[in-house]
């Protein structure tokens, strides 16, 4: 069963009163809620991507209000409230905005669905930060993305934070990075990547006894993709396109 614990510390979740009057069997019931969610989100996501690629308004605003249910009843009340907003405003919404917004939607309910499974299946302490007595300004990140423009904005959006960011296009580039430099104290890891793609890369730097966190880049939110990032070293996820509030706040978590 997922802890309480880690239930009030997903960000989109509103749970501080509502967890303290469950009882053990209305956790297993909202346990399974959360689960039901997390699997049927590729499939929702799927369709509202259909509705909008057809420029149907209608159908978008019922796949949009379907979705809307499961995050009213998991408590997602932030999610839920802003899209209703959105579906009663539909009708009158330039389609333009209309796309903006559902990108927006997408990646916040995909972060939410990674947050969770996170919380459900990363082993207890694998997330914990190491023992690191650094000041931030000595704390270094290693980003690995071979998109040069996934780079650029990783750097702009962590502009002003007090460590230290470098980037390769590759893993084998990283790993040559590695045997010359410092093991930094933060990996950033796009997943989807040539020759060796972010799981491949993480696995060797497991296996070479490196428990630095590693974050990876990701649009996808299956439950499949996460599991096989949480055995190749996941401690967590960023969803793209990067949000820089949210960047800090998941390097903030880990450094």
């Amino acid at each position: 069963m997922i802890t309480k614990e880690r239930l009030l510390a997903i960000p989109n979740l509103n749970l501080k009163e509502k967890l303290k009057g469950m009882d053990d069997d209305q956790m297993e019931q909202y346990e399974q809620m959360l689960i039901s969610f997390v699997e049927n989100f590729p499939e929702e996501e799927r369709k509202i991507k259909a509705a909008l690629e057809e420029q149907n308004s209608s159908l978008l605003a019922d796949n949009l209000s379907s979705i809307c249910e499961t995050l009213e009843k998991i408590h997602a009340d932030s999610i839920a409230a802003e899209c209703r907003k959105q579906i009663a405003m539909m009708k009158i919404t330039q389609f333009e905005k209309i796309e903006a917004y559902i990108a927006y939607f997408l990646k916040t309910t995909a972060t939410l669905s990674i947050d969770i499974q996170m919380a459900k299946y990363l082993e207890k302490g694998k997330e914990d930060k190491p023992p690191v007595k650094k000041n931030d300004s000595d704390k270094t990140i290693l980003a690995v993305d071979d998109a040069a423009i996934s780079l650029t904005l990783l750097k702009k959006n962590l502009q002003g934070s007090p460590y230290k960011l470098f980037c390769v296009n590759s893993g084998e580039e990283a790993l040559r990075f590695l045997r010359s430099h410092q093991p930094p104290d933060l990996f950033i890891l796009d997943i989807e990547m040539p020759k060796m793609n972010g799981y491949e890369f993480a696995e060797k730097i497991r296996e070479t006894g490196q428990k630095a966190p590693i974050i990876f880049l990701t649009g996808n939110a299956t439950k499949k993709n996460v599991m096989k990032a949480i055995a190749s070293g996941a401690s967590d996820f960023i969803v793209k396109p990067i949000d820089k509030e949210y960047l800090a706040y998941k390097v903030n978590k880990h450094l």
